[in-house]
This record gives structure tokens, C-alpha cells and sequence, in this order.
């Protein structure tokens, strides 16, 4: 079982990936050694995750790609609402385990915050997904947006975090600003350490953050399953009293 462990070498080649819109970073590629990914993939469809997990409680940056990433590339091609859902929970569930993450080559200015103070920062080694570490300085923000052609696993690292998601109640799915439609919340939660937060393009997928007073750190994995569209991110803005309480139904409208 230490072979799922090892990483035995990396790619002198790097290049520069986007990791947000106008945001790029550049990228190192991980191989993974000693077991083929085929080979790997059997395993663990023959090996319960119980008896993996119970060879330590917890993982390192790299004992977590070398079970996410034979695990993702058999999920991820199922894109229905259902393959989405089980795609995400397994991967979730491998991620929540993780101690220690390597500190990103560089940080970026999210560009998703009114001011600054929200930093991103890339990860390597995901392969067929891509590992963002976040930062948010105390009682920052980053502004509620819709996810339309990616996935994410949101995990907290550290800190806190207001974590809060919605879909589109109504069938108006046009980016207009200034145009009033409907959304549903669907998760309003506190992202501590070791907490999970799921997006997927059917489920969730407008969510924003709101640090608590000693600031929130994190990881998103995040999954490209449909063509990147036109438009940039969209960001919403929603009423602060609901149209409908019992429902968690608000008045909300796209911003540009």
C-alpha cells in the first residue's frame, strides 16, 4: 500500500494556465510512479476505502493525488446530475483527509473580491482537475458567482468561513444585468477545517464567501467538464430579505 504514497518524479516542463479569469499561474506537472494509473484503478475498485483510510488518519498533499487522481479520471466521465453528484462526494471524500498542503508558487489577486484581500494561488499536481489554494484576510469577501462548466470540491483549511449557495428558481437562465429573477439558498454554512462545500453545474452552483474575524484558507478542486462560454464570471447580487422565508426563495439579479 506505500506505493499509492509515492511521487517519484516531476516534469521540468511548466506553463502558464489560467485559474480564474484573467488570472494565470504557472503549472508543474506531478507523474505519478511506481503504480500505472490502470493498475492503481483496479485497486482501489477492489480495495474498500475504509482499508486505505486506515493506514493514517490523514494525508499529505501527495498521498491525496495519488488516490484522487486514478479515482477522478473513472468518475469524471459521467456528467449527468448523478454522475456529478457521485464524482464529488468521492473525491470529497479523499480530501477531507488531507493535513498538509505545499504553499503555492505564487499568489493572485482573486479578482473576485470588491477589495483586496482574497489571493489564489495554484497547486500542482491534479490531474484532469486543478487544486486552488484561496486565502481571505479577516471578514473579507469574495462576491457570489456562478459556476456553469466546472465542478469544485471546496475545503477549509483554516480559519473560517461563510460559505453560501444558490440555484436559479426561475427558467431564466440569461445573463442581463439589472434583470430581477429568483434564486433559491440551498446551503448557508460555516467552512471550518476539514469542512466540505460541493458545487456541481446541476447543484449549488453560485456560492460566495464571507471570512470570519481571524481569515480563511482552503483548497477548491475544481473540475472542467463542459467548453469555458463567452461570457466571463457571472456575479450576483441578491436581496437581503427573502420573497419567500419558508422556501429561501429571493430577488436576485446578475451584476457586470
Amino acid at each position: 500500500m506505500t506505493e499509492f504514497c509515492k511521487i517519484m518524479s516531476q516534469s521540468e516542463n511548466e506553463n502558464e494556465i489560467e485559474v480564474a479569469d484573467g488570472v494565470f499561474v504557472r503549472r508543474r506537472t506531478f507523474l505519478i510512479g511506481g503504480l500505472s494509473s490502470t493498475l492503481l484503478g483496479g485497486l482501489m475498485s477492489s480495495i474498500p476505502l475504509r482499508k486505505v483510510f486506515a493506514q493514517s488518519d490523514t494525508f499529505s498533499y501527495e498521498q491525496f493525488l495519488s488516490l484522487a487522481n486514478p479515482l477522478a479520471k473513472s468518475l469524471v466521465g459521467d456528467t449527468s446530475t448523478e454522475g456529478q453528484d457521485q464524482y464529488l462526494h468521492s473525491l470529497a471524500a479523499i480530501a477531507a483527509r488531507i493535513k498538509t498542503v505545499p504553499e503555492p508558487v505564487a499568489w493572485n489577486d482573486s479578482t473576485q473580491s470588491f477589495k483586496p484581500g482574497t489571493d489564489i494561488g495554484f497547486t500542482p499536481g491534479g490531474d484532469g482537475f486543478t487544486v486552488l489554494h484561496w486565502r481571505m484576510a479577516p471578514n473579507t469577501q469574495i462576491r457570489l458567482h456562478r459556476h456553469d462548466y466546472g465542478n469544485v470540491v471546496t475545503i477549509g483549511l483554516g480559519g473560517d468561513a461563510r460559505v453560501e449557495n444558490y440555484e436559479i428558481a426561475d427558467n431564466d437562465q440569461d445573463y442581463i444585468p439589472g434583470k430581477s429573477f429568483r434564486v433559491r439558498k440551498t446551503v448557508d454554512q460555516q467552512l471550518t477545517p476539514g469542512n466540505i462545500n460541493l458545487v456541481s453545474l446541476d447543484r449549488n452552483y453560485i456560492h460566495g464567501f464571507t471570512a470570519g474575524p481571524d481569515g480563511a484558507h482552503g483548497l477548491d478542486i475544481t473540475t472542467r467538464i463542459r467548453p469555458k462560454p463567452d461570457h466571463g464570471t457571472p456575479y450576483l447580487s441578491v436581496s437581503s430579505n427573502a420573497a419567500d422565508e419558508a422556501r429561501q426563495i429571493y430577488e436576485a439579479e446578475w451584476e457586470e
